[in-house]
């Protein structure tokens, strides 16, 4: 952490985090918020940018904001209040000083922790955010291949990390979780479990969605079925076979036996109806058909 001391006004930001690279348009409707972007704008445009905890709390105080945030550097200010923002550097915020038009924040400079990392460690970790990278998009159709081609093209872990960062769609938690790793290593750990989890996740996601449409497909087929049957009932002027196995289900249901036995029966009450409406179907008509006569007429078996 750095010893040099700045102070900025501040907006306390509702379901986003901006990271260092980001450009984004963000609304504010805060009038503090409104005030801090006209200080800024005075001064040399620059404006801390700091999380709340939680998107609900409408006058939040210290307490209920990160400690970590990015100081931007408003690119554009528009009228019906969508600003553009850049995201420049990590700063954290060790108070706010008093300032009832607008917050004003007393931050100090983020610096990158130095650890000298072995060329072939920088390559294993380039590697390996890569590959999850590729898997992610894999999974994810709506991921834009040409942005992920751009990405996958950087060959510098730097700042394929902080692309993937600023670019991919996730919770304002996880690009907090990003921002406040003081580290390349934290960073590539971060991002690599951000990644993982994501992927798992759109692999349940499509699982249950398999499932459910197998379930609606069997259904589906089931009602069909019935229908066909039913047709095929009032054809041969059977009205008396649907009701004959629930008659029989319903004795089966007030035995007082074992879930097993009951599976069984209802089994054997399914095969024998199937059996029968394939004999009237396959047989008893096409009989009637060459004989001459109604199926109304043949006494039912």
């Amino acid at each position: 952490m750095s010893d040099m001391i700045q102070h900025l006004p501040a907006i306390a930001l509702r379901g986003t985090t901006i990271l260092p690279d980001m450009i984004v348009h963000f609304d504010v409707s805060r009038e503090k918020s409104i005030k801090a972007i006209e200080k800024a704008m005075v001064q040399d445009q620059r404006v801390f940018l700091i999380t709340q905890r939680d998107p609900q709390t409408e006058e939040p105080s210290q307490e209920d904001l990160y400690t970590v945030g990015t100081i931007g550097e408003i690119k554009q200010l528009v009228k019906n209040r969508k600003n553009m923002v850049e995201g420049k550097q990590r700063a954290e915020l060790v108070r706010f000083d008093s300032e009832d038009v607008y917050l004003e924040a007393e931050v100090a400079l983020f610096e990158e922790e130095e650890i000298s990392l072995d060329e072939n460690v920088k390559e294993a970790m380039l590697r390996g955010i890569k590959e999850l990278f590729v898997r992610y998009c894999n999974e994810n159709t709506k991921m834009s291949k040409d942005l992920a081609g751009q990405i996958l093209e950087i060959e510098e872990i730097e700042k394929v990390i902080a692309q993937i960062a600023v670019n991919l769609p996730m919770k304002y938690e996880d690009k907090q979780k990003i921002l406040e790793a003081a580290s390349l290593e934290d960073r590539y750990e971060t991002l690599g479990m951000i990644l993982s989890n994501e992927i798992e996740i759109m692999q349940i996601r499509i699982d249950l969605s398999n499932k459910v449409k197998e379930r609606v497909d069997k259904n589906q087929r089931e009602y069909i079925l019935r229908e066909q049957m039913k047709v095929i009932r009032e054809e041969l002027g059977d009205q008396d076979t649907v009701s004959e196995a629930d008659r029989f289900k319903e004795q089966t249901d007030k035995l007082k036996a074992s879930k097993e036995v009951k599976e069984k029966i209802y089994k054997e009450i399914q095969r024998e109806y199937r059996r029968k409406q394939v004999w009237h179907a396959a047989i008893l008509k096409p009989c009637c058909h060459f004989l001459g006569i109604k199926p109304q007429e043949i006494i039912k078996i």
